[in-house]
C-alpha cells in the first residue's frame, strides 16, 4: 500500500509510539469540525489532503473582533462569526478530500515564521543516513512556508533557532541533535509502508522550541534548497550520498537473474 495522502500518513506515523508525540491534532475535514477545532485552539489549519508544496493550504484563526481566513498568500477575510466566515471556507474546501490540522505558533525569524526541513537519504550501502537541515522562513504575509510559493527563503538552523529566541543558544546543538534522532524515527518506520531512497521532514519549531512534524515528503523532496545555502556542504553531501545510492542500486540490478 502506497501512502497517497496527508491522512493516510498522518493515520500511519500516529501507530509509532514516539512519532505520535510529535503529530498536532489532525482529522479529515468535515464543515462541522471547524467550530470544535476551533473551540480548542486558537488557530487552525486547513490543507488538501492530496497536494504538496503548500498549494492550496487556508489558515483560519481567532481574531479580537471575530475570525479570519487566508489561503495561501491571498486577501484575508475577516468575519464577526464563525458563521459568516463559513460558507468562504467551505467553498474553498470544494469537493477534495482536506485535513483540518491544530495551528502550531512557530516561531519567528524577524516577524516571519519559519519551519525546518531535514534531509534523509540512503547511502551507498542502503542505510538512511542524515545529509543536512535547514530553516525555511515564510515570505511577506504569506501563511506557509514553501519558498517556492510563498515568497520565503533559506537560512542555517543554528541562525534561524538563535535570532528566534526559541531555544536558549546553549541549547540550539541539543535541538539539532534531537531532530536527527527524530528523523532516522520517522525513516525506519517509513520503511514499513513503502520503499523510498530520499525523505524530506518538515518539522515545526513553536514559540517555546517544541517540535512538531508538519509533513514528510517522501520520493522527490526538494534538494535544490540546500542549494540556496551559501555554504553548500550539505548540498554536496546530498548529491554525493544520492550517486552512491543509485550506483548501489545499478550494480544490483546487474547482478540479479533474469527472470525465465
Amino acid at each position: 500500500m502506497i501512502p497517497s495522502s496527508k491522512w493516510s500518513l498522518h493515520r500511519f506515523f500516529d501507530r509509532h509510539p514516539v512519532i505520535r508525540g510529535y503529530l498536532p491534532a489532525t482529522a479529515l475535514y468535515q464543515p462541522a469540525l471547524l467550530d470544535s477545532f476551533l473551540q480548542k485552539y486558537d488557530t487552525v489549519y486547513i490543507k488538501p489532503s492530496s497536494t504538496h508544496m503548500g498549494k492550496g493550504i487556508m489558515k483560519v484563526w481567532k481574531t479580537d473582533s471575530g475570525y479570519a481566513w487566508v489561503k495561501e498568500r491571498g486577501q484575508t477575510v475577516t468575519a464577526s462569526t464563525l458563521g459568516e466566515l463559513k460558507p468562504i471556507v467551505n467553498q474553498s474546501v470544494g469537493n477534495s478530500k482536506h485535513i483540518i490540522q491544530k495551528g502550531i505558533p512557530l516561531a519567528e525569524v524577524n516577524g516571519r515564521p519559519f519551519d525546518i526541513r531535514v534531509m534523509m537519504l540512503r547511502n551507498g550501502a542502503g542505510k538512511w543516513q542524515y545529509a543536512g537541515m535547514l530553516a525555511k522562513v515564510a515570505g511577506p504575509d504569506s501563511v506557509i512556508t514553501n519558498v517556492a510559493r510563498g515568497g520565503g527563503y533559506v537560512t542555517t538552523v543554528p541562525k534561524a533557532l538563535r535570532q528566534s529566541q526559541a531555544v536558549k543558544s546553549e541549547q540550539v546543538n541539543t535541538v539539532t541533535r534531537e531532530l536527527i534522532r527524530l528523523s532516522h524515527h520517522v525513516c525506519s518506520h517509513f520503511n514499513k509502508y513503502k520503499h523510498s531512497s530520499q525523505i524530506g521532514i518538515d518539522w515545526a519549531v513553536d514559540k517555546k522550541g517544541g517540535l512538531s512534524i508538519i509533513e514528510v515528503n517522501f520520493d522527490f523532496p526538494s534538494r535544490g534548497l540546500f542549494a540556496k545555502l551559501p555554504d553548500k556542504t550539505y548540498y554536496r553531501l546530498i548529491k554525493r550520498l544520492r550517486s552512491q545510492y543509485l550506483a548501489r542500486r545499478a550494480r544490483l540490478k546487474k547482478r540479479k537473474p533474469a527472470s525465465r
